[in-house]
């Protein structure tokens, strides 16, 4: 059965701020720096219509090859941004990512529903971790996250 991972993120910037950090690939490579690498994966800002494939290599040796992802939608107006993901292990990775005006300033919301077959709880929790390491690495005033079945 499928989950829902979600995640929201607090940050005392503009909300387009902080949406224009996320488009950024270099950005989010360096979110993650501390535990994962993705080879293969440019730098620059993501546009609609693009389709990486690469290798992530998780804390040196938890290595997924071939993840692959496509940026279905992307609305610089709305600050939203829909992706398909996939990799061999991973039917299903598909990432809602939106940011909305906040009192502190902007609320990241992270939406990603998984099916990765008798692994998806355990993927899930995992997502859970990853996600929250990056809004973590990104200095979120505050970060809460619930998983949810589809």
């Amino acid at each position: 059965m499928a989950r829902v991972v979600t995640i929201t993120a607090v940050y005392p910037r503009d909300p387009e701020l902080v949406f224009a950090e996320a488009m950024n690939l270099s950005e989010m490579k360096q979110a993650m720096h501390r535990i994962a690498r993705y080879e293969g994966l440019p730098d620059g800002v993501i546009a609609q219509g693009d389709c990486y494939a690469v290798d992530v290599v998780m804390w040196g040796w938890l290595r997924t090859n071939n993840h692959v992802m496509q940026i279905e939608t992307l609305d610089w107006d709305a600050l939203y941004v829909q992706s398909r993901e996939h990799n061999p292990a991973v039917a299903r990775w598909d990432h809602r990512l939106s940011i909305t005006p906040h009192e502190a300033g902007a609320l990241w919301t992270d939406e990603i529903v998984l099916d990765a077959g008798w692994r998806t709880a355990l993927t899930a929790y995992f997502c859970r971790y990853v996600y929250r390491h990056r809004h973590r690495s990104r200095d979120a005033l505050s970060i809460k996250c619930t998983i949810a079945a589809a």
